[in-house]
């Protein structure tokens, strides 16, 4: 029973995986400019100073340089987890163990997005702040471009 239902969630986090895969993909395609994914939406609708423009260039490329890693080791993890579902004998305590390998590498992703949220949020005004975070939300929540 327990093999069974950790069988189920894995299903669903891989299913969940590939669509959001998927929905990043098409988004790529869907744009104008592919370019524009490696620029940070931080330049665009929030009447940033040069200063601030070039501090917080330096705090994505940071991001995503500790991303690359992480995203790397989130794969591998899971290409671990696929392999040992396919093992007729595998162990229940073996693949709970690479289960937590893998909360903890995509709770260090969470932790490393915050901590960038939040040393973006020291180089912008509370108005340039807040206008990112609604704009933030709404790429998380809602397919659109962004708007002023």
């Amino acid at each position: 029973m327990k093999k069974e239902i950790i069988k189920i969630v894995l299903v669903a986090s891989l299913a969940l995986n590939i669509a959001f895969t998927g929905a990043g993909i098409y988004r790529m395609i869907k744009r104008d400019r592919p370019s524009d994914l490696m620029k940070p939406e931080v330049n665009r609708p929030y009447e940033l100073n040069k200063g601030q423009r070039v501090k917080i260039d330096e705090i994505v490329k940071n991001f995503r340089i500790k991303l690359v890693g992480n995203k790397s080791e989130v794969l591998e993890k899971r290409i671990d987890i696929i392999e040992l579902l396919g093992d007729p004998e595998f162990k229940t305590e073996t693949l709970e163990d690479k289960l937590l390998e893998l909360n903890d590498i995509e709770s260090e992703l969470n932790y490393e997005f915050i901590s960038t949220l939040i040393e973006i949020s020291t180089v912008m005004d509370i108005d340039q702040w807040l206008k990112f975070l609604y704009n933030l939300s709404r790429s998380w929540f809602f397919s659109g471009s962004y708007s002023n």
